[in-house]
């Protein structure tokens, strides 16, 4: 019996402490755009009667003044999760990986008493979402857990490339698992029960993921004791310079010199990185607004079902797709067809006017989340095994600034162009598609300087 658990154990690391963390934050995503919604009608009209009709509610001036209040949220999870991004993938590598797992997980739980509390107090000002946004921001939000998590897998997948990418793969597919879990119970919660049930299972899913971790999941390696890394490493320094030690290692594994053009290769490849989350992040700011205003109209709880069913096919394309044609067509070739996909998703649902065309949009998007697996394989693979945490919290760094720059292009594009294209913003995320599909093309015709490397098509 206990060989069988430690078996399980290898089998199953990362991939439930990822999709509790995406099923959380997909309940948040609509349940706190709602809130932000309900509290500036409040604050705009202190009528109830007009806030409680969601025709009136969902006017122009509620939503101009919604996107930004969501603007300021995302810049302040971005500015925040810069620096403990920047740090604690190189940290990592010597206190383990859990640790940095621990962390998002723990002050989710303080950012959730404070959306919940908004709810139950109608005089707390909408302002107070900001304190939550701080909250997540802190420890990096989710590009800590993303960073934790792939260098934990790159960590146990050191001597095959195609484990590795299917591995990778798996615990990718999990965002979208945990994301179509997440909108479906966050979109019914708040449609049927109410803002006060979706945070608390908001809440219960952070509480869960923190179990798991404590009593589940073993670190990979050996690890430094923490105290140990602080108390002798560190001894006499104050913060400050603990961070730039942190920040340096991170630094110095992807500027560092590397065989023929793997360095430039994996510069490339957090590009790509970066315009993905970019993508993905504004896709996230203004999708809900995008949907409910006319004549598409949608209610939350067929917000949550069309984004359930969106997150399940790009869930089953990484999970069932991939794999299946793996066998017949290499994986940067997967890859550079995913971002065609994407951008084609895109442009239709900027031109969508009714609910079988944002339907259509799921279907027609159903390969696009094989790309970031790829270049997340791919880019563990470039780098040695005791840099995996310093490379992937340093592409963490950068998807945390896109954070913000997606806000500042989304989030203000889209009261600007509402009263003529609503659309646009998704041209825009088709267009950084097309580049990203640009990049690859460029990554592929690289000469193959590492033997874990398989760049061919």
């Amino acid at each position: 019996m206990p060989q069988c658990l430690e078996k399980l154990r290898r089998i199953v690391t990362v991939e439930p402490a990822i999709f509790f963390y995406m099923t959380s934050t997909f309940i948040m995503l609509p349940a706190y755009q709602r809130l932000v919604m309900d509290k500036v009608c409040q604050e705009l009209y202190k009528d109830t009667s007009i806030c409680s009709n969601s025709e009136q509610r969902e006017n122009e001036e509620v939503e101009s003044h919604s996107s930004y209040i969501l603007l300021l949220y995302t810049a302040i999870i971005s500015v925040l999760s810069i620096p403990p991004a920047m740090m604690l993938g190189s940290w990592s590598d010597q206190a383990g990986r859990r640790s940095v797992m621990l962390l998002p997980f723990i002050l989710s739980l303080l950012s959730g008493g404070v959306l919940l509390a908004m709810v139950l107090v109608q005089s707390l000002s909408v302002y107070w979402c900001l304190l939550a946004a701080a909250f997540i921001g802190l420890t990096g939000g989710h590009v800590s857990i993303f960073l934790s998590s792939f260098s934990f897998l790159a960590d146990i997948t050191m001597e095959s490339s195609s484990s590795r990418t299917l591995r990778m793969a798996i615990a990718e597919s999990m965002i979208f698992v945990g994301g179509m879990v997440g909108f479906l119970l966050g979109g019914f919660l708040i449609q049927e029960v109410g803002l006060v049930a979706a945070f608390g299972a908001y809440i219960a899913c952070n509480v869960l993921a923190i179990l798991y971790i404590l009593l589940w999941l073993r670190d990979p390696k050996p690890i430094n004791s923490t105290l140990n890394i602080f108390a002798a490493e560190n001894e006499g320094q104050e913060s400050g310079v603990v961070f730039l030690k942190y920040a340096r290692l991170s630094f110095r594994a992807v500027f560092k010199r590397r065989n023929g053009q793997d360095r430039l290769k994996l510069h490339l490849l957090i590009l790509c990185t970066f315009i993905n989350n970019l993508v993905s992040v504004g896709d996230n700011s203004v999708l809900l607004l995008y949907l409910m205003y006319e004549p598409r109209e949608f209610t939350t709880a067929m917000f949550g079902v069309f984004n359930s069913a969106r997150m399940f096919l790009l869930g089953a394309g990484l999970l069932g797709l991939f794999p299946l044609l793996m066998r017949c067509l290499k994986e940067m070739t997967l890859a550079k067809l995913s971002v065609v996909f994407r951008a084609a998703s895109y442009v239709l649902l900027a031109f969508s006017t009714n609910t079988w065309m944002v339907c259509l949009v799921a279907v027609v998007g159903m390969p696009g989340g094989i790309t970031q697996a790829v270049i997340r394989s791919l880019s563990s693979a470039i780098v040695e095994p005791d840099e995996q945490g310093a490379m992937f919290s340093f592409s963490a760094s950068v998807e945390a600034t896109c954070i913000l720059i997606a806000g500042i292009i989304f989030n203000g594009l889209y009261p600007l162009t509402l009263p003529t294209f609503p659309g646009m913003p998704f041209i825009i995320m088709a267009t950084f598609c097309i580049i990203v599909l640009i990049l690859m093309q460029w990554i592929s015709e690289m000469p193959t300087t590492q033997p874990r490397l398989m760049l061919q098509d």
